[in-house]
């Protein structure tokens, strides 16, 4: 049986991702004919089934392979649904690597289907416990905070904030809004630097959202028979095309303080013959990049095995000898030129001036000159064709690119810039699951794959298969078929989510 869910073909192949009627799609693309029922408003959640065969009366389906919709619980009749193929079918399907796309999504159901089905157990004592040890710390900064301030505020509201910090404490504002002066986080971290009360509250807000957002929400969404969480993974939605989750969200979760990685550590094995793997793809939007683009340097770089980040560092102060403070912000150069950042939004994220950052962006091209060519090759391409493309043929429609409007048209150009190299992530991360789940199939094993979240796969190995599995997953993800370039994989494993990481 071969999967096949209409609203993912809807999405890949409509012009504007964002927004779609999928009644007008189903009616102009595959000549199908939907009634005004009402009732059939919940055909876009009915997945398909190809068959050889179908009759099912009043649908007119000829004996040739064509597609049949099956109306969740409801029998075919209530469809209301007349199927009328396409003689072009067979030459689309050939010349448009689209068709790609849509097997693979069509191919990632089964995959998705079995880890929500599985997922992941999670230890709710030690959330608790995590929840406690929170709170005894959002209390202590509390009271730094109300010392500092000289009185008791609501700290979670942004007008008193506001007056605590800028009319009684007398702290210069940095940015001024529609309700006065900013208080948000970007602020407050930058005047964290001179001013404590500033970084309590920081820290506060951070902590109460961990309370809140993840730790209260993981222990809601916990199945209390299995005692593990099932989330739903979406195929659209994103911008990327990389999957989402939700009930709970853990593409989200934080990973850089202590609270944070404890909270990882809550996400252990079903049993004690299992041990968790994280299988995390190293760069893998730099080493697209390079691939795609040919530059030189940074093929090279990659195929030493050096860091990058300190190489571009080497390149752009012009020093062998280079500091970790340069290394950190030729790492944010990277990764933010490879996404058509401009001067000033480099020099928000780097705390130096736009005409400095300026430069910066400058050195970066004139050290990998094959990287400006290729962007420069993309946009001339969409401004012609008014798309771009995947290396695996996923298209991107930006129907804004020639807008005469410059600010329009500059983010036009930024998301001509990123999905070619975004939206291959998102590709090859869901070839990798789709062929790590056959080998699983194949062998017959008792590991199973638990989770996706960003660059990484998380599993759940039996440790009768980890000496064979763990390498041989790591040469699944770093030999893509088609796709020949030097991806790397680190391979981590632990008794919990934060050991293996």
């Amino acid at each position: 049986m071969k999967l096949f869910d209409l609203k993912l073909k809807n999405y890949i192949f409509q012009e504007n991702f964002r927004s779609y009627n999928f009644k007008e799609f189903v009616e102009s693309f595959f000549g199908y004919k939907i009634s005004e029922d009402p009732k059939n408003q919940s055909l876009e959640k009915a997945y398909f089934v190809r068959k050889d065969y179908v009759d099912f009366s009043p649908l007119l389906v000829p004996s040739s392979s064509t597609w049949l919709g099956i109306h969740e619980a409801t029998v075919a009749q209530d469809c209301h649904v007349t199927i009328v193929p396409r003689n072009d079918e067979i030459n689309e399907e050939k010349n448009d690597k689209r068709f790609f796309i849509l097997d693979l999504e069509n191919t990632l159901i089964k995959v998705i289907a079995k880890m929500e089905y599985e997922w992941v157990k999670v230890n709710t004592t030690l959330l608790k416990k995590i929840w406690d040890e929170i709170n005894e710390r959002t209390k202590f900064l509390e009271n730094q905070i109300w010392t500092s301030a000289w009185e008791n505020f609501n700290i979670n509201s942004s007008q008193q904030t506001q007056k605590i910090l800028f009319e009684k404490l007398e702290i210069k504002p940095i940015k001024k809004i529609k309700t006065g002066f900013s208080v948000d986080n970007e602020t407050l971290e930058k005047l964290a630097n001179k001013y404590e009360i500033a970084s309590f509250i920081v820290e506060y807000r951070h902590l109460k959202k961990l309370q809140s957002t993840y730790i209260e929400w993981l222990l809601k969404t916990v199945n209390p028979r299995t005692w593990k969480i099932h989330t739903t993974y979406n195929q659209i939605g994103t911008a990327t095309w990389r999957l989402s989750s939700e009930n709970p969200n853990l593409q989200n979760i934080p990973f850089w303080d202590y609270y944070s990685d404890n909270i990882k550590s809550s996400f252990v094995t079903s049993g004690s013959d299992y041990e968790l793997m994280v299988a995390d793809y190293s760069q893998v939007e730099l080493r697209i990049l390079a691939y795609l683009s040919q530059d030189k340097n940074l093929v090279e770089t990659f195929a030493q095995g050096k860091d990058i980040h300190a190489e571009t560092a080497k390149l752009i102060f012009n020093t062998e000898e280079i500091t970790k403070d340069q290394r950190k912000k030729a790492k944010t150069i990277n990764f933010g030129v490879m996404y058509w950042i401009s001067g000033f939004g480099l020099s928000k994220m780097i705390d130096e001036s736009p005409t400095e950052c300026i430069k910066y962006i400058k050195r970066f091209y004139e050290s990998y000159p094959s990287v400006r060519a290729f962007y420069d090759q993309i946009l001339e391409n969409a401004r012609k064709n008014l798309y771009v493309e995947t290396f695996f043929g996923r298209r991107r429609y930006i129907k804004t690119i020639n807008d005469s409007n410059k600010n329009i048209q500059e983010q036009a150009n930024r998301e001509a810039i990123n999905a070619p190299i975004q939206w291959t992530c998102a590709d090859i991360i869901k070839i990798a699951m789709i062929n790590i789940d056959k080998y699983f199939h194949k062998n017959k094993l008792k590991s199973k794959l638990i989770m996706q979240v960003h660059d990484e796969l998380v599993f759940e190995i039996h440790k009768n298969e980890k000496a064979t599995i763990a390498p041989k997953i790591q040469e699944i993800m770093e030999n893509i078929p088609n796709f020949p370039t030097n991806l790397k994989v680190e391979i981590g494993l632990g008794n919990n989510w934060k050991e293996a990481k």
